[in-house]
């Protein structure tokens, strides 16, 4: 499906770029949905999955007092993700002893 961004700035449609990519990264491909809930959860009021995908779609730009939040929930999320990814390469490292596998 083509993406009409012909009214959206440079600036809206990286922004719109980077909402995607972080919502696919973090949450997979039903992303919207989830997106929705923790930047409502982050501002304190109501952001519905509806609302995003008029963002999405190009139909509306990613109001610029949206972009800190999700930039707060972005580094949220990654260090989450990081931490995350260290306890995995802990657990499956290059040797595991027996030790480590026990009950799994």
């Amino acid at each position: 499906m083509k993406v009409d961004l012909s009214g959206l700035s440079e600036r809206q449609a990286i922004v719109r770029m980077h909402v995607i990519r972080l919502g696919e990264m973090a949450f997979g491909p039903r992303w919207q949905s989830y997106l929705a809930e923790i930047l409502s959860s982050e501002i304190g009021r109501t952001v519905g999955q509806p609302q995003i995908g008029h963002w999405i779609s190009g139909r509306r730009p990613v109001p610029e007092a949206m972009i800190e939040p999700l930039q707060r929930i972005a580094m949220r999320l990654a260090g989450d993700m990081e931490r995350r990814a260290d306890l995995i390469r802990a657990d499956w490292g290059p040797d595991p002893s027996p030790e480590d596998l026990k009950g799994l």
